[in-house]
């Protein structure tokens, strides 16, 4: 959160994230959702150091920030990059739409609509 209340997006510098604000303000502080870009690890947690930097570089933009929750979330893709949607080769009840990695959000919705 921080007092300047911007209202449009931050890119960061050398591209390392984002910061976007949100239709929510909690004691007069605008909520913002800062965000990299795409991160790969092995680990289910999130990086500190990547926090460290995302939060260092927003400060540029938005002086008092101040972090209030901290969470880090998968992005499946496939192999050849290309999604999967339709049935399962084991279960004939189960169907799947998956694979998108960071094109889920924009065309998961109408994938699923599919099926």
């Amino acid at each position: 959160s921080s007092s300047d209340d911007l209202e449009y997006n931050v890119t960061l510098p050398n591209g390392i994230g984002y910061a976007a604000p949100i239709d929510h303000k909690v004691s007069g502080r605008r909520m913002y959702r800062l965000s990299g870009f795409v991160d790969f690890t092995s680990t289910k947690e999130p990086d500190e150091h990547r926090i460290k930097a995302l939060v260092d570089a927003v400060k540029l933009h938005l002086n008092d920030v101040r972090v209030i929750d901290v969470s880090a979330c998968h992005r499946p893709f496939s192999a050849d990059d290309r999604p999967i949607i339709g049935p399962a080769a084991v279960f004939g009840n189960v169907y799947l739409c998956t694979g998108f990695g960071s094109r889920g959000w924009s065309i998961g919705l109408g994938s699923g609509s599919l099926l």
